[in-house]
């Protein structure tokens, strides 16, 4: 599924603190895609997530494809992949050019070694990054 098809679904992220740098995240993926995403609520785990998101037929949330946790079997959920563009996160707040941490200089440039950059073909990261 690309990121424009998930356009007019009900995104459920709940926990998002306004202010931080993941909110402005979900806050530009939102003006980039025209995305309808809910912030409301606290964030109980993904156990009651993934309980919600399966009592709601309506509503989806995001997850990242490594994230580790116990499907339930009994839920009927699907992880359906989300690509043209792939959002880069958190990755890309790693590029945050207000974030003056003096250990991710380091991390950077190890992450840079082992890994595709946060500007590869294919992914989305917010305009507040470096730029590229």
């Amino acid at each position: 599924m690309t990121v424009a098809q998930l356009a007019g679904h009900r995104i459920w992220m709940p926990g998002v603190v306004p202010g931080t740098e993941w909110a402005a995240y979900y806050d530009d993926l939102v003006a980039e895609f025209g995305l309808v995403i809910k912030a409301t609520g606290p964030n109980f785990g993904s156990d009651a997530l993934l309980d919600t998101i399966a009592d709601t037929p309506a509503l989806a949330t995001f997850m990242g494809e490594q994230t580790r946790l116990v499907w339930p079997a009994d839920h009927g959920l699907r992880r359906i992949p989300v690509t043209d563009p792939t959002p880069v996160y958190p990755h890309s707040l790693l590029w945050h050019r207000d974030n003056p941490h003096p250990g991710l200089t380091t991390l950077r440039a190890r992450l840079a070694a082992t890994a595709a950059s946060h500007d590869a073909a294919g992914t989305w990261a917010p305009g507040w990054v470096i730029p590229r």
